[in-house]
C-alpha cells in the first residue's frame, strides 16, 4: 500500500513538472545568465529521474535509456567539436567561442531536452510515451481554455472551424492565438506516430482525436505536408516489411541516405537564387529572399568552405544586420553557414543516418522506419522555419525514437548483462520505476 502511494504521488509530481515544462514556452529566470523555465523543467525530470535510479536503480532501464539518448544527441557534438575546430583554426575571441557554446548549453541544450525524454522512458518505461503526449495534451487544452475564458467559445469555435476549411487562408484575431508553433510541431510527430502505430482501445482514439484538434487549432500547412510524406514513406516501407524485411530495412537505410544529399543540394539550389526566381514567378516566399540576399556573403557552396562556427549567424542577424529579424528561417542554411560544408554534412548524417542505423539495427526494422518517418518530419518543418531549434520537439523526437519499443530492449540489455531478466522487467509493460 505504502509504494502504490509513492508510486502515485510520484507520478502526479513528475506529470506536474512536465506540463510545466510544456506550459512555460518564452518564461525566463535570470541568474545571472537567462535560463528559460522549459530547460529548468527539463532538468528537473532528469533530476527526478536519477533520484528514481538512487532509490531503486534498474540498472538495464538506465543503460538502454543512456545509450539510446547520446545517440540522439550525436548531433549535437558534432555542432560543438566542429565549431571548436573552425574557431581554433580562425583564432577567434573568447567571446565569440563563449556566445557559441552559450546558445548550445543554455538557451537550445538538444542534451537537457533528450534526457528529459529518457527520465519519462526511465520512470514510466514505454507507457512513458503516452504520459509525455498527456502532459503536451493538459498544457494546450490549458492554453486553448484561457483564449475560450477570453473570447468566448462562440467565437472561438467559428474561426477555427473557417481556419481548417479554408486550410489557413482565412483566420481570425481569436484563433491565430492559439498558433502554438512549438506544441503543433511536437503533437504533429505525435500524430506520425500514432497513425503508424494505431491501436484501436478507447483511450488510444480519445488521445488521437485531442491530438489532431490542438495541432488543427495551430494549423501549420508545413506541418501537415511533412505528415503527409512521412507517412506515405512510413507506410510505403512498413508494406515492403510485411513481405521482405531486409529490403525494407535497405531501403530505409538508402533514403535516409538519400535525405543528406537532397539537402546538400537543397542549400546549392538557395545559392543559385532559385528563391529569387520563385518570386519573379509570382510565388510568395514570405521575405526569404531578402534574408537569403542578406547573408548570401557569409557563405560559398564549396568543400572549401570551412564554416564560422556555431551562433555565429544567429548573431550577425541579431546585432550587425537590419533585414527585421534575428534568425534565417532555414535550420540547415543557419548550419551550413555556421559549421562549413563538411561539418554540415557530419551534421546531415549524424541526424538522420546514424539515428535510422541504430534504431533499425538488430532486426527492429519498424523502429527504424519510424525514425525515417520522424526525421523526413524534422527535415521538412525545418526547411522553412527554425524548428531545429525547438529544444520541445527534441524531446519529442527523442521519446518517439527511443520509446517504441523500449521494455523489449531493456529485456533484451538485461539478459546480456545479468543472464536473466528480473521481476522488474519481467511482463510488466512501462511501470512506474518506484
Amino acid at each position: 500500500m505504502e509504494n502504490r502511494f509513492l508510486q502515485t504521488v510520484f507520478k502526479v509530481y513528475f506529470m506536474a513538472a512536465a506540463v510545466l515544462m510544456y506550459y512555460f514556452l518564452t518564461e525566463v529566470i535570470n541568474l545571472g545568465l537567462f535560463v528559460t523555465y522549459r530547460h529548468a523543467f527539463a532538468l528537473v525530470l532528469f533530476a527526478s529521474a536519477f533520484f528514481a535510479f538512487l532509490w531503486k536503480p534498474n540498472i538495464a532501464r538506465g543503460v538502454s535509456s543512456l545509450k539510446a539518448a547520446f545517440v540522439c544527441c550525436t548531433p549535437l557534438l558534432v555542432t560543438i567539436v566542429v565549431s571548436l575546430f573552425i574557431w581554433f583554426m580562425g583564432q577567434v575571441d573568447t567571446e565569440v567561442i563563449s556566445r557559441g557554446l552559450s546558445g548550445v548549453f543554455v538557451y537550445n541544450n538538444m542534451l537537457s531536452f533528450t534526457f528529459a525524454a529518457v527520465a519519462f522512458l526511465y520512470v514510466f518505461g514505454e507507457k512513458g510515451i503516452w504520459y509525455n503526449l498527456i502532459a503536451i495534451l493538459i498544457s494546450n487544452l490549458l492554453m486553448i481554455l484561457t483564449i475560450i475564458a477570453q473570447n468566448g467559445i462562440g467565437a472561438f469555435f467559428s474561426e477555427f472551424f473557417t481556419l481548417v476549411v479554408t486550410f489557413a487562408a482565412k483566420t481570425g484575431d481569436v484563433i491565430v492565438q492559439a498558433e502554438i508553433h512549438e506544441l503543433a510541431f511536437c503533437l504533429g510527430a505525435y500524430l506520425i506516430y500514432m497513425l503508424l502505430k494505431p491501436r484501436k482501445d478507447l483511450v488510444f482514439l480519445i488521445l488521437l482525436g485531442l491530438t489532431a484538434f490542438c495541432f488543427l487549432t495551430a494549423f501549420k500547412r508545413i506541418g501537415i505536408i511533412a505528415i503527409a510524406v512521412a507517412l506515405a514513406f512510413g507506410w510505403g516501407l512498413k508494406f515492403v516489411a510485411k513481405f521482405k524485411k531486409d529490403t525494407a530495412m535497405r531501403l530505409t537505410v538508402i533514403f535516409s541516405v538519400l535525405v543528406v544529399v537532397l539537402l546538400t543540394g537543397y542549400i546549392a539550389i538557395i545559392k543559385l537564387g532559385v528563391f529569387e526566381l520563385l518570386e519573379k514567378a509570382g510565388i510568395d516566399t514570405s521575405g526569404r529572399v531578402t534574408i537569403y540576399n542578406a547573408v548570401d556573403k557569409f557563405y560559398d557552396f564549396s568543400p572549401d568552405f570551412l564554416g564560422n562556427g556555431i551562433g555565429f549567424l544567429t548573431y550577425q542577424l541579431s546585432t550587425n544586420m537590419r533585414v527585421g529579424v534575428s534568425s534565417v528561417h532555414n535550420d540547415f542554411l543557419q548550419y551550413f553557414i555556421d559549421l562549413g560544408f563538411w561539418g554540415y554534412l557530419l551534421w546531415l548524417v549524424s541526424m538522420v543516418p546514424v539515428r535510422v542505423c541504430y534504431f533499425g539495427a538488430k532486426g527492429k526494422v519498424e523502429t527504424g522506419i519510424l525514425a525515417l518517418a520522424l526525421s523526413i518530419y524534422l527535415v521538412i518543418v525545418s526547411s522553412t522555419d527554425n524548428t531545429m531549434n525547438y529544444p520541445l520537439l527534441t524531446t519529442v523526437l527523442a521519446i518517439l525514437m527511443i520509446g517504441h519499443g523500449f521494455d523489449e530492449k531493456v529485456r533484451t540489455c538485461e539478459t546480456k548483462l545479468f543472464g536473466c531478466v528480473s521481476e522488474a522487467n519481467k511482463g510488466t509493460e512501462g511501470e512506474t520505476i518506484l
